[in-house]
Order: C-alpha cells, then sequence, then structure tokens
C-alpha cells in the first residue's frame, strides 16, 4: 500500500479516518474512486479493471470445505490473496463499506453441496469495542447483512463479547489464537434455528470455533460458517 493509499483510504484512529473520509467526499463524491485501487472510476464501486480482475481470480479458485471443529463445517470462497485481500483490507482498515458489497457477491453460487433453509439467521464474529473505536466501522456486520441480502436470508447479532480487551488474532500461534479467545463470546438469545456464520477470513479456524462452542451454549444444533478468503495454512 502506497503512502497516499494510507493516508486517503485510512489506517488510523476514528478522528483521521473521519477527516480523511470528509476530504475524500468533498474532492471525489463517494462513487468516483475504485475501493480498490483508488483510482478515479465511472461512479462504480469497482473500476473496470478491478472488477475484470476480481471475477478472473475467482473463476480460477473454488469453494474450500474444512472442519476447524467438530460439528462445524467452514466454506472458504477465496485465498486469501490478490483482489479479494485488497478489498478485504479496504472494509476492515479503510472503511470502505462498499467492499462488502462486492465481496458478498462473490457467495453465489453456493456450492452444489450446501444450502440453507429460510429460518437460517446470518450472524458475525463480534468484534471488541475497543477495536470498532479504532476503525470506525464493523466490518463483520456489514459483510454478514450483505451476504444476508445476497441469500435472501435474515440477519442479526447472536454473539456479544465477554473478553473486550482479547488481542488481535493476527500475530498470535494457534495455540495463541486458542488461548486468546477462550470463553471470549457468549449468546445473546435462546437459538432454536440454523444460523450461518459469516467472517472475512479463516486462518485456523480458531474464531469460528470459539464462536460456533458459543452459539452452540444458546440452543444452535447446526452451525455453518462462510469466510470470504481463506490463508494458506488454514480466526
Amino acid at each position: 500500500m502506497s503512502a497516499f493509499e494510507t493516508w486517503l483510504f485510512g489506517k488510523f484512529g476514528p478522528a483521521e479516518h473521519a477527516a480523511a473520509g470528509w476530504l475524500r467526499d468533498a474532492v471525489w463524491p463517494e462513487g468516483a474512486l475504485c475501493c480498490a485501487c483508488g483510482r478515479i472510476t465511472d461512479g462504480e464501486t469497482l473500476c473496470p479493471s478491478c472488477r475484470l480482475d476480481l471475477r478472473a481470480q475467482g473463476y480460477v479458485f473454488s469453494w474450500d470445505r474444512a472442519e476447524p471443529a467438530p460439528g462445524l463445517t467452514a466454506w472458504g470462497l477465496r485465498p486469501h490473496t490478490g483482489i479479494h485481500r485488497t478489498l478485504i483490507h479496504r472494509l476492515k482498515y479503510g472503511a470502505e463499506a462498499r467492499a462488502a458489497r462486492e465481496l458478498a457477491s462473490l457467495v453465489l453460487p453456493l456450492p452444489e453441496t450446501l444450502s440453507f433453509s429460510p429460518d437460517t439467521v446470518v450472524t458475525w464474529v463480534t468484534m471488541p469495542e475497543s477495536r470498532y473505536r479504532n476503525r470506525a466501522i464493523d466490518h463483520g456486520r456489514l459483510l454478514a447483512q450483505a451476504v444476508a441480502r445476497q441469500l435472501s436470508l435474515p440477519c442479526r447479532q447472536l454473539l456479544s463479547r465477554r473478553n473486550n480487551r482479547a488481542r488481535s488474532q493476527v500475530t498470535l500461534s494457534m495455540s495463541g489464537r486458542r488461548a486468546n479467545l477462550k470463553g471470549a463470546f457468549e449468546p445473546l438469545e435462546k437459538i432454536s434455528f440454523p444460523v450461518l456464520l459469516i467472517d472475512d477470513v479463516r486462518t485456523t479456524g480458531t474464531t469460528l470455533a470459539r464462536c460456533a462452542e458459543a452459539l452452540r451454549e444458546g440452543g444452535a444444533e447446526q452451525v455453518t460458517a462462510i469466510t470470504v478468503t481463506r490463508a494458506r495454512d488454514g480466526k
């Protein structure tokens, strides 16, 4: 990421996010810039080049199925590389809400063996409040809502965060990830319906497994996970 892109899309605190966003919108109205590369576009979320890359890379890669925990099936849509990785970073660190719609558009068609009943509720990995304040966006909620629209399913928050001081999972080992999120989530309601858990990246599967544990504490008998990308070694 160039210095200009870092400033433009922001990897700062909420005040810097707000200032950069205001200045960007004052110079270029929403839709004037590609949310992936930052080039001027024709009002679309992505410029023609990035849209071509998004679709072309999508055709090369296929769905990946894993079981990060007993009874939990996690489907990864794309490897965590290229345009998909860029869009996730723009969404998470640059507060580019438009990127969620583009990423969710890749969910269809689903794998042939994967389907959801109409009573399935889509939910997401709840982030710590401190991280939300720093990023000025709840990327998990936005991504889950966009996927739910694609699948015509209801979406709402089913998990709360017990441990709002948990460290980011990015730099931790597998054992560190497990310890970091132990007991971090709890259900918000009694769950008597299938749940589709949405997250951005699956690395070791620890985050998904901890969320699934909490959903089952709430009564969920069926939990399926979908992540937009999957890292090479497997949160």
